[in-house]
C-alpha cells in the first residue's frame, strides 16, 4: 500500500469558478521513491515546476562535476557523484514538491494509505463529509524531566505519538 498526502488550498488561495465542486483543487501526492527523478533529475524537477532546485542540480551536475572530472581525470568518481546527486533528488524530490505547494498556500489535511490514486480519492472524499479536525499541540516533556523520571524509576509523561520518521500531527 502506498501513502498519499492530501493537500487542499486555504480559503485565500481557492479560485472561484462559476460552478465549483467541493474538492476541485485537492491535490494527492504519492509519498514514494521516484524512478524518473533518479534517471533524469533535472527534467523531473522542471515537470514539477521546482525551478531553483533544477537550476542547482544543473549547476552542480554539469558545472561542478565537469570541473572535478577534469582535475581528477576519473570518470568513475564523477559518475558516482552524479548518481549520488540523482539519488538525492529521487529521495527528496517529493518533499521539495510538498514544500512548494505549502508555500503556495496549500495545507495538508490527510494522509491516506491506499493501493492506487483512485482508491485514495474514494477513501478521502467518502470520509470528507465533515471538516478535518486540527490536532491540538501537546506538551513537550523536557529532557531534564525525562532523565529524572528514568533515574527515579517513574514513567515519563506521554508525549505526542509519532510513527516513522515524520510526524503528521494527528492527521490520518
Amino acid at each position: 500500500m502506498a501513502s498519499y498526502i492530501v493537500l487542499e488550498p486555504t480559503d485565500a488561495v481557492k479560485l472561484k469558478p462559476v460552478k465549483a465542486v467541493a474538492g476541485d483543487h485537492t491535490i494527492f501526492v504519492r509519498d514514494e521513491f521516484t524512478v524518473f527523478a533518479l534517471i533524469l533529475p533535472f527534467l523531473w524537477l522542471l515537470t514539477h515546476r521546482l525551478w531553483w532546485h533544477a537550476l542547482m542540480v544543473a549547476l552542480i551536475g554539469w558545472g561542478a562535476f565537469s570541473v572535478l572530472g577534469s582535475y581528477l581525470s576519473s570518470a568513475l568518481v564523477v559518475s558516482g557523484l552524479s548518481f549520488l546527486l540523482s539519488l538525492f533528488v529521487a529521495l527528496e524530490g517529493r518533499n521539495w514538491y510538498l514544500t512548494a505547494l505549502r508555500r503556495k498556500g496549500y495545507e495538508e489535511v490527510a494522509l491516506i494509505s491506499a493501493n492506487d490514486l483512485s482508491d485514495a480519492e474514494t477513501h478521502y472524499f467518502y470520509g470528507a463529509s465533515k471538516p478535518a479536525e486540527r490536532a491540538e499541540p501537546q506538551a513537550v516533556v523536557s529532557d531534564k524531566v525525562a532523565l529524572k523520571s528514568t533515574m527515579t524509576g517513574n514513567a515519563a509523561p506521554a508525549t505526542g505519538a509519532m510513527i516513522g520518521l515524520v510526524d503528521y500531527h494527528g492527521r490520518s
